[in-house]
Parts: C-alpha cells; sequence; structure tokens
C-alpha cells in the first residue's frame, strides 16, 4: 500500500499547466504527491477539490492563498 495522493497519476497540473517542465513536477510531486499522507494533503489542489469539488486547472499545490481566498478569486461554491 502506498501514502501517494488517489490523483497523483491524473492530476490535470502535470497535464497542463506543468506538462513541458519536468523539473517542476517532479518537484511537487516529490514534496506533496509521494511524500505521504500528511504531505498531499498539505497540497492546496488537494484541500480544494475535498472542500469544493473541484479545483482550479492551474492552482498550485503550494498556493499561498487560503481555501477562501481560493474559492472567492475562482468563484467556487461548496456542495
Amino acid at each position: 500500500m502506498t501514502n501517494n495522493c488517489p490523483s497523483v497519476e491524473k492530476c490535470p497540473i502535470f497535464t497542463g499547466l506543468l506538462k513541458d517542465k519536468s523539473m517542476t513536477t517532479k518537484s511537487y510531486q516529490s514534496q506533496f504527491c509521494t511524500a505521504g499522507t500528511s504531505k498531499y494533503t498539505a497540497c492546496k489542489r488537494f484541500m480544494t477539490k475535498n472542500k469544493y469539488g473541484i479545483c482550479p486547472p492551474d492552482l498550485l499545490p503550494n498556493c499561498t492563498l487560503d481555501l477562501d481566498q481560493i474559492a472567492a478569486k475562482y468563484k467556487l461554491v461548496l456542495n
């Protein structure tokens, strides 16, 4: 059993925004996606999707905005 993020294989940030940036992708994946439960649950993408059911395609894992600020910026509402 692994402690990887459930979205690690299909996270749209790696196939979209960071598609051609392999070093950045590897860095984010090692810091968040494959670093265990405590790390991937601290990812703003994971947190946003958990709370709002959707994550903006350009939101980075280490975004400095809190969830309320992310919701306001992207006009997200609770399900």
